[in-house]
């Protein structure tokens, strides 16, 4: 495998971005609610389905544009679900994040095989990314059991190295351009 250029480099970097904030947000115990949390997994879900459908959208001599749409649909179904269902329960509230966690990871899995596909080693970081959005699934599942300020700061810190995973995937799938 080598090095090869990937058309959607801006997908981790924004997740990154997000993840980043959360994590000081999480970590400083500026929010206090499961409803928060709530409100802002469906900010970030709805701006990946619209970036995803977007990018479907507009570039249509995409390799995968099917999937790309209709993972911005699944996103897009989520983020609508998500706020259909703000005033639930913090357990339903959590399990329809959880469930979003498990697709995300799924995805970045079909991602990595995309890029397998491609003979591109940059699947690695896709793997890592399933592998850091499995364990941010983790910290948020043992969350639910006992909402305290320390378990918050914890499932902060691990977004917090998480958007920066992310941020650095990125960075390295951006700096490779495509054989001309």
């Amino acid at each position: 495998m080598e090095l090869k250029s990937y058309d959607k480099s801006w997908l981790p970097a924004f997740k990154g971005a997000f993840l980043i904030l959360f994590g000081i947000i999480a970590m400083l115990r500026i929010f206090g609610t499961i409803k928060t949390l709530a409100v802002l997994f469906i900010a970030l879900i709805g701006m990946m389905a619209i970036l995803l459908l977007g990018y479907g959208i507009m570039f249509k001599r995409s390799r995968f544009r099917g999937w790309t749409i209709v993972s911005g649909l699944v996103n897009l179904a989520f983020a609508i679900y998500l706020a259909s269902q703000v005033g639930a329960s913090r357990m339903e509230i959590v399990w329809i994040i959880l469930c979003w966690v498990m697709f995300y990871a799924i995805s970045e899995i079909i991602e990595a095989g995309i890029l397998v596909s491609l003979n591109n080693a940059f699947a690695a970081l896709y793997l890592l990314n399933a592998l850091l959005t499995l364990l941010f699934g983790y910290f948020l599942y043992q969350l639910t059991g006992n909402f305290t300020e320390q378990g918050v700061f914890y499932l902060g810190l691990i977004a917090l190295v998480f958007g920066l995973a992310n941020t650095l995937s990125a960075y390295l799938l951006s700096r490779i351009k495509e054989p001309k």
